[in-house]
């Protein structure tokens, strides 16, 4: 197997798991202590599997904003 993937928490490992077996690709998710949770694919999956992550990375970027600390009025959100 090979690693595709390093997540810094367990829920974004399973999260990937699940979009990895819900594709029939098997993987195998080992928590390294220092790095976080790997990800690890057999080689003949690795095409579609990386197909699948950079997929994420799109989606993940779709929800972050460029706004810097200047553009927030904190006046909007305090209680009247």
């Amino acid at each position: 197997m090979v690693l595709l993937s390093t997540c810094e928490n367990e829920v974004e490992a399973q999260l990937l798991a699940s979009q990895l077996k819900a594709a029939g690709i098997d993987h195998k998710i080992q928590d390294d202590k220092t790095e976080g949770y790997q990800i690890f694919v057999f080689e003949d999956d690795v095409a579609e599997a990386r197909e699948i992550l950079e997929a994420r990375a799109v989606a993940d970027d779709d929800y972050i904003a460029d706004i810097s600390p200047d553009d927030i009025d904190v006046d909007e959100f305090a209680d009247e």
